[in-house]
């Protein structure tokens, strides 16, 4: 019992401290039309549109990505979401490293730069 004790410790203060952006939080604050609390803020949501595409469809997208890119472990490697994305450019998530880190972009970039191309891939 004394050696479950540490980690089941660890494990709630894991749990206490959770509270930065995963794949629901990050897909919401693109395609959604509200707010939410991200890392104790409140944060408005984009709303970011693309023609043809609901929003339901949008974080669909959204969400598969996210969720496939966490499957797979690996490196940041050349990827970097803060570098803006050009219209011709090909941005995808490959693994969980990635994953995190577009998810951090996501969270501390402003609505009109994650439409300008920050934080790629925006589907």
């Amino acid at each position: 019992m004394r050696k479950l004790f540490p980690l089941v410790l660890g494990a709630a203060t894991l749990l206490a401290a959770g509270c930065g952006p995963n794949c629901e939080s990050t897909c919401q604050r693109l395609y959604g039309a509200g707010s939410q609390t991200l890392n104790g803020e409140g944060v408005e949501d984009c709303g970011i549109q693309r023609a043809g595409r609901d929003a339901s469809d949008l974080t669909d997208t959204c969400l598969k990505e996210c969720y496939g890119a966490l499957d797979n472990p690996g490196e940041v490697g050349a990827f970097d979401p803060y570098h803006r994305a050009g219209s011709n450019e090909s941005v995808t998530l490959d693994n969980e490293r990635q994953a995190a880190l577009w998810m951090q972009c996501i969270t501390e970039t402003s609505c009109e730069n994650l439409q300008d191309g920050y934080c790629a891939p925006v589907w």
